[in-house]
């Protein structure tokens, strides 16, 4: 039995390292849920690296963010 979509895309975030405590989940489920659409379907755990260094960089959570100065 296969393991559903939402299943995969947990378990191939846990496995690259993201955690509840340093990343946005959601934010970073609903990036690699598109990342895996675009072209043609691929599972989760079929990305490159570098694309799961830019997604889990941009949902760190425990990082401060610098505000935007204007």
């Amino acid at each position: 039995m296969l393991p559903d979509r939402l299943s995969a895309i947990a378990s191939a975030a846990h496995n690259r390292g993201a955690t509840m405590a340093t990343h946005n989940l959601g934010g970073l489920h609903a990036d690699v849920h598109h990342a895996t659409m675009c072209g043609h379907w691929v599972a989760p755990e079929q990305l490159d690296t570098r694309t799961w260094e830019c997604l889990l960089g941009k949902h760190r959570t425990d990082e401060l963010i610098q505000p935007l100065e204007l």
